[in-house]
C-alpha cells in the first residue's frame, strides 16, 4: 500500500468521484507523506543495526613526537640490539577490523527491536492513509447529504413560486384573500433564507473536503450509489480482531517492548570483542610492518545497579504495553458493537424517512388539490408542502448519513 500512496496522481476535475478524491488525498496529504518518510527512516535505522553486527573496518594514521628517542617496535627477527632503532618521531598507519563476537544476544535483540520499530512505522503510515481515506469519505458523503437537502429546498422554492403566482392571479380577480398572498410570499422568503444558509453550509463542507485533498481548486462531487443494509453483531468480529489498525499497532508495540527488555537482560552477560590490526611503522629511517589480533573479554561485576534498574524499567515498559493492548482491544470492541447498532438504527431511520416521504407526498397532493379547488386553506397547504420537501431531503440525506457510519466501520475493519 505504501508504494501506491506515492504513485497516485491527483485527478481534480469539475466532477470528482469518491475514488478519485481518496486517491488525491493519499497523494497530496502532508501527514500521510510525513508518516511514510518516518517509516523509511525507521527502515534505514534497522539496516544500520544489522550492519553494526558485522563490525567495522577502519583506516588509521598517527604521528607521534617524543621528547626522547625510543624503541617503538622490532624491525624483524631475530631480535638483536642492532635490530632496534630509536627515534623521537614515529608514524604509524594501517587498517583495523573490530567486531563483537558475543554479548548475550544483545545485538540480535536490538536488531529485532529496530525491525519491529520499522514495522510499527509502516503500520502507522498505512493507518494514517486509511484514516485520511475515512475522513475523505465522510466529508464527501456529508457534501452529498447537504446537496440532497439543498435540492429538495430548491424544488420547494419552485413550488412556492408557482403557488405564489397562482395566489397572486387569484387575488387580482378577488378569488383569494390578501392574507393568503402574504403568507405565501413570507414562506417564499423563508425558503430563500433556508437555501442561503444551506448553501453556506455546503460551501463549508466543500472547504473541509478541499482541506483533506490539500487543494484550493474548486470541485464538485458525483453522486454515489449507496445501498444501506443491516449487519449482525458478530459478522465482522474475526476481521476486526485481525485487521484493525490500532490493534495491529499496539501488538507491535508490545513486541518492541519485549525486544528491549531482552536487550536490557543481555547487558548482564559478558562481552567478547575481536580486533585485527595490520600496520606499518616509519621511524629511525626505516619502514616496517606487522600485524596482530586480540580477543577481549569483559565481564562487569558491579555498576551500582545501573543494569538492574534499566532492566526493571524495560520490564515495566513491557507490562505497560500489555495493559494498553488489553485496553485498546476492549475499546475497539465496544466501538465496533456501538457502530453496528448505529448502522442498523440508521437503516430503521431510512425506512421511517421513506414511509414518511410517501405519506407526506400523498398529503401534499391532497392539500394542493383541496386548496386549488377552494376547499382547503393556505396554512395546511404550506405545512404539507414543507413536510413533503423536508421528508424528501431527509430521506436522501439519511442514506448518505448511513454511508458516513459505514466509512467508520470500514476503517475499524482495516479496509
Amino acid at each position: 500500500m505504501l508504494k501506491k500512496l506515492l504513485l497516485f496522481t491527483p485527478l481534480l476535475g469539475f466532477a470528482l468521484s469518491l475514488e478519485e478524491a481518496v486517491k488525491t488525498a493519499l497523494s497530496n496529504n502532508p501527514e500521510v507523506k510525513a508518516q511514510i518518510y518516518q517509516y523509511r527512516a525507521a527502515k534505514e535505522d534497522f539496516k544500520s543495526a544489522v550492519a553494526q553486527r558485522f563490525g567495522e573496518v577502519s583506516l588509521f594514521w598517527s604521528y607521534t613526537q617524543y621528547k626522547f628517542p625510543r624503541v617503538v617496535a622490532p624491525i624483524s627477527p631475530p631480535v638483536t640490539p642492532s635490530n632496534f632503532a630509536v627515534d623521537d618521531q614515529v608514524r604509524t598507519y594501517g587498517f583495523r577490523y573490530r567486531v563483537r563476537l558475543f554479548d548475550g544476544c544483545g545485538q540480535l535483540f536490538t536488531i529485532l527491536a529496530k525491525r519491529d520499530t520499522a514495522e510499527l512505522n509502516r503500520l502507522l503510515a498505512e493507518d494514517k492513509g486509511k484514516e485520511i481515506a475515512k475522513e475523505v469519505k465522510k466529508a464527501y458523503f456529508e457534501v452529498l447529504a447537504i446537496k440532497e437537502r439543498l435540492k429538495a429546498l430548491l424544488l420547494r422554492q419552485k413550488e412556492v413560486e408557482k403557488l405564489y403566482q397562482i395566489v397572486k392571479n387569484a387575488y387580482s380577480v378577488g378569488k383569494k384573500p390578501l392574507l393568503d398572498l402574504l403568507n405565501v410570499k413570507a414562506k417564499l422568503w423563508e425558503v430563500k433564507s433556508q437555501i442561503a444558509q444551506l448553501s453556506a453550509e455546503l460551501e463549508s463542507a466543500k472547504n473541509n473536503l478541499r482541506a483533506l485533498l490539500n487543494t484550493d481548486q474548486p470541485l464538485e462531487v458525483e453522486e454515489v450509489k449507496v445501498t444501506p443494509v443491516r449487519f449482525k453483531q458478530e459478522q465482522f468480529l474475526p476481521l476486526l480482531l485481525k485487521n484493525n489498525p490500532k490493534l495491529k499497532e499496539v501488538a507491535v508495540k508490545r513486541k518492541i517492548a519485549r525486544d528491549y527488555r531482552r536487550v536490557a537482560l543481555s547487558s548482564f552477560s559478558p562481552t567478547v570483542d575481536f580486533t585485527y590490526t595490520s600496520q606499518r611503522y616509519v621511524y629511525g629511517g626505516k619502514d616496517s610492518s606487522d600485524w596482530n589480533f586480540s580477543f577481549a573479554v569483559n565481564f562487569p561485576i558491579w555498576d551500582f545497579g545501573k543494569r538492574f534498574f534499566a532492566y526493571r524499567r524495560a520490564r515495566y515498559e513491557e507490562r505497560k504495553e500489555q495493559e494498553l493492548f488489553r485496553a485498546t482491544e476492549k475499546e475497539i470492541l465496544e466501538s465496533y458493537r456501538s457502530l453496528i447498532k448505529r448502522l442498523n438504527s440508521a437503516v430503521d431511520s431510512i425506512e421511517a424517512n421513506r414511509q414518511r416521504l410517501e405519506f407526506a407526498k400523498e398529503a401534499y397532493k391532497v392539500e394542493k388539490e383541496k386548496y386549488l379547488s377552494g376547499k382547503g386553506n393556505v396554512y395546511d397547504l404550506l405545512k404539507a408542502q414543507a413536510d413533503y420537501y423536508g421528508a424528501l431531503g431527509e430521506y436522501k440525506a439519511s442514506v448518505y448519513q448511513w454511508a458516513i457510519l459505514k466509512a467508520e466501520l470500514d476503517y475499524l475493519l482495516g479496509l
